[in-house]
């Protein structure tokens, strides 16, 4: 029995009606980015077959919304590609995204770092002051630091680590002193400077606080194995 050929072009043009749906629920539920290939690609197969079906009954002002979106999708995604490719980062940026922020399109990647500086710092270094506003974000690339509260130490950071994380959106004060034991290779970015590029870029802030999550969760694992060796002491 053959199909109808209305109920053809009507499944075709249901499909681009789910493809509309899923992009942007999935949007809206942080799924896919509304800067990324995903997202404009399935905006772009929907607006595609929604035109399709507008063969069959045929309607000028759809046509031109969906003419018009194929056109803007194409755009961006040329867009995009332009961008991720001609974007370069430097090996310790490239080192850092790939540590900290696998999922961020480099272009963004690229702005992050420029809202900030890089240096050298020697051993003896205070990055952060106990019960002083640091009022930034610090990433210790290579190097190490030793963490101390009420002037006794600690524990300490090793490379690949974050200072200042918990207060970098919200302010607040430094809970301990980190003063570098080595010479360490830091980045460095002011919370106005942070908070200004997130506000642009929603989904920059959910994966800085993702990776704030993950460090500190390393930290926290540090310290609990850091006692369970002191209380084993101190038990022999």
């Amino acid at each position: 029995m053959d199909i109808p050929q209305t109920v053809i072009f009507d499944a075709i043009g249901l499909a681009g009606v789910v493809f509309y749906i899923s992009a942007y629920a999935a949007l809206q539920a942080g799924l896919l980015r509304g800067n990324g290939y995903t997202y404009t690609m399935m905006n772009l197969i929907a607006a595609a077959l929604v035109l399709v079906s507008l063969t069959n009954n045929f309607n000028l002002s759809s046509a031109i919304i969906q003419t018009t979106w194929i056109a803007i999708s194409v755009f961006g995604l040329a867009r995009y590609f332009i961008l991720h490719h001609s974007t370069r980062l430097t090996p310790e940026e490239a080192a850092f995204a790939r540590s900290t922020l696998p999922t961020i399109p480099k272009p963004l990647v690229r702005r992050f770092f420029l809202s900030g500086s890089w240096e050298d710092l020697p051993p003896g270094t205070v990055i952060a002051e106990e019960d002083e506003e640091l009022g930034a974000l610090v990433y210790i690339l290579l190097g190490e630091a030793e963490v101390s509260h009420g002037g006794h130490k600690v524990g300490m950071l090793d490379s690949d680590a974050f200072v200042g994380e918990l207060t970098c959106f919200d302010g607040g004060r430094a809970t301990a002193t980190v003063t570098l034991a080595s010479p360490a290779r830091v980045f460095k970015v002011t919370s106005k400077e942070l908070l200004k590029l997130c506000n642009r870029n929603p989904e920059l802030r959910v994966d800085i606080e993702r990776a704030i999550r993950k460090d500190t969760g390393i930290k926290l694992v540090a310290a609990n194995a850091r006692m369970s060796g002191r209380s084993s002491g101190a038990g022999m």
